[in-house]
């Protein structure tokens, strides 16, 4: 199947080798698209809640996918920053982390008793990837994850990924690239169709809801031909997002104190100002979650369940928190997602990340974003 968008470059050559800087390993993204689409927002932005799930239209319609697919262009993905949002503005929101909690991304020093380091890599899945959008003029990207559903289309990321709270309104021009590392879309690309979370991380900022399941098209990556000595690109079909690489299945409920793996693309700085990632391939690691909630007042969470020995940074957040996981079939169940950093041995380095607990509220989101059917 290949779709009615075409896009032209500015000569073989050049666009060729704009083309490669991202690339050259996968399906290519034109590099003039970004010169020839708009950046105003390409849906409503007004949610309708239902038995407290929240759903916005990110890009429903045809035209608004092939709008959101043009956006990113290999400049555009190489450009974005690693997401660090601020809580949502309100007289009961403190505007300072407390104890030793850190907000996603945030760096600051704690005094805490230190943990061990995080273990050796495992193979990467091949159903986490990065979502990419836009947040006022600026690109940024998060980590996510394909989790199983009915119907083949759904993407489970934070739903500060998703949803920005200082601007009260969802993300722009969002997409999940599954499979994601160096610039290489190996699953191609995957445009949001409508985002679904629980109605108080929109309505509060409420990090105990720090959770967003999007469903998304059918997938494309980028044909390049030649055309009258002229280098264009053709949008051709990639099939559902969970035929192209699979999904976790999805589990709430579960007891603490369990064994979990964790996966995300971390790239920004610690306290000290090292960067132990670059956040252009997927980094893993594992441990016990504690066996006790953890709360973070800052960003309203009162039911967090946290790792330690899990050194990531900025760019982590939405990343999947995985029990049951096989290395050699890449699956299991996904039981949470990275929402917050921890500094908990008062150094340099952050050493903790948490997640919400999945609960009766998140498994009615989870349903209700499972039901909705894609193009």
């Amino acid at each position: 199947m290949t779709r009615k968008l075409t896009l032209a470059a500015g000569g073989v050559v050049a666009a060729a080798s704009a083309v490669a800087v991202l690339w050259s390993h996968g399906p290519a993204v034109p590099a003039t698209a970004a010169s020839r689409v708009a950046t105003t927002p390409v849906s409503a932005v007004t949610g309708v809640n239902k038995n407290g799930v929240s759903a916005f239209p990110l890009a429903p319609t045809q035209a608004d996918e092939r709008r959101v697919a043009a956006y990113w262009s290999p400049e555009r993905l190489k450009q974005a920053s690693s997401y660090v949002p601020s809580t949502k503005p309100s007289r009961s929101t403190r505007s300072t982390t407390s104890a030793a909690e850190v907000g996603p991304g945030d760096a600051k020093t704690r005094a805490r008793a230190p943990r061990t380091a995080a273990p050796p890599p495992v193979a990467s899945p091949p159903m986490v990837g990065k979502v990419f959008f836009k947040v006022g003029d600026k690109e940024y990207w998060c980590s996510a994850s394909a989790v199983h559903s009915a119907h083949r289309n759904l993407v489970a990321t934070a739903g500060h990924c998703a949803y920005a709270l200082s601007q009260d309104k969802p993300v722009q021009n969002w997409v999940f690239i599954p499979g994601y590392h160096d610039g290489v879309a190996p699953s191609g690309i995957f445009v949001g169709h409508t985002l679904y979370m629980q109605e108080d991380f929109a309505g509060q900022g409420d990090f105990d809801r720090d959770y967003a399941f999007v469903t998304v098209h059918r997938g494309f990556s980028w044909q390049p031909y030649v055309e009258n000595g002229r280098l264009k690109y053709r949008s051709v079909d990639a099939g559902r997002l969970e035929d192209k690489a699979g999904a976790f299945k999805f589990a709430s409920g579960k007891p603490l104190g369990r064994s979990t793996y964790v996966f995300g693309y971390p790239a920004g700085a610690n306290p000290d100002g090292s960067r132990p990632y670059t956040g252009q391939t997927v980094t893993s690691c594992n441990g016990t979650t504690e066996k006790k909630f953890v709360s973070a007042p800052t960003w309203q969470l009162e039911h967090g369940v946290r790792l330690p020995g899990c050194p990531f940074t900025a760019g982590a957040s939405g990343g999947p928190w995985v029990i049951g996981y096989n290395a050699t079939t890449r699956t299991g169940y996904l039981t949470g997602i990275t929402s917050l950093t921890w500094n908990l041995s008062g150094g340099g380095r952050l050493d903790a990340v948490s997640t919400p607990y999945f609960n009766q509220l998140t498994q009615r989101v989870y349903a209700q974003a499972s039901k909705q059917a894609t193009d």
